[in-house]
């Protein structure tokens, strides 16, 4: 993506729109260029926008796929740790043993 382009013009100007539209709008545009770099890599000069739209859904589907394996490896980590005894507490001698 070219660093002057329409889509960062218009993010600029709509600084009033929720900040996860435009991390999600950003985060899109990214993969999308993301996959338009795989396309021109594996078909050179014959590559076309329709190659990276039809790698997009792939892109997206494999992002996914490792996000709910990285939740699912710390909801592991969660119940394990909870899981373990708590340390036991230490003892305050009392007035006859200290």
């Amino acid at each position: 993506m070219k660093e002057e382009n329409p889509f960062d013009r218009k993010i600029l100007l709509q600084k009033g729109r929720p900040s996860f539209d435009q991390n999600a709008a950003i985060e899109l545009t990214a993969t999308l260029d993301l996959c338009w770099a795989a396309a021109q890599s594996v078909f050179g000069k014959k590559a076309a926008p329709e190659h990276a739209l039809t790698l997009l859904p792939m892109f997206m589907q494999r992002a996914d796929a490792k996000r709910q394996q990285a939740l699912a490896q710390h909801a592991e980590r969660m119940a394990a740790a909870s899981a373990q005894p708590a340390p036991a507490k230490r003892r305050k001698p009392g007035p006859k043993e200290g």
